[in-house]
């Protein structure tokens, strides 16, 4: 299991979710929100193409 968090640096831009294989994320109301945990990949895509280092991934023990 991943632990998935985006924190307040996140500017919307749709980067996560766009490129996310398991479609995790989600934008509401201009941010990203994890949304399907279960589907994560553990790629770590999301935090490679987030400029602002806004997406974490981390596994959960």
């Amino acid at each position: 299991m991943w632990k998935i968090t985006v924190d307040e640096k996140c500017t919307g831009c749709a980067e996560c979710v766009d490129s996310c294989p398991g479609e995790v994320y989600e934008l509401r109301e201009g941010k990203a929100v994890p949304v399907n945990t279960d589907e994560c990949h553990g790629c770590h895509t999301c935090e490679a193409v987030c400029d602002d280092d806004a997406c974490h991934v981390e596994e959960e023990e």
